[in-house]
């Protein structure tokens, strides 16, 4: 399961659990879990995105540079 997908996950089962929650500042952390989630899906894609968008570039110049990458929290 990639990164992206597992976090649409999360944040989809927070919004299950937040259907059948009362208390208000339950939902409002679950509320806020969803966002993150579906942040750092965006976060996680975009980042792919910009590793391949850069491949081609490094191979044609024949440099490699080393690439920092943001684990997720």
């Amino acid at each position: 399961m990639t990164d992206t997908r597992l976090m649409a996950e999360l944040a989809r089962s927070c919004q299950l659990l937040a259907c059948h929650q009362q208390n208000p500042n339950i939902l409002d952390m679950l509320h806020d879990l969803e966002e993150d989630f579906l942040q750092k899906a965006k976060d996680v894609e975009g980042g792919k995105r910009h590793a391949d968008d850069e491949r081609p570039l490094q191979q044609e110049s024949g440099q490699f540079r080393a690439h920092s990458v943001r684990w997720l929290s």
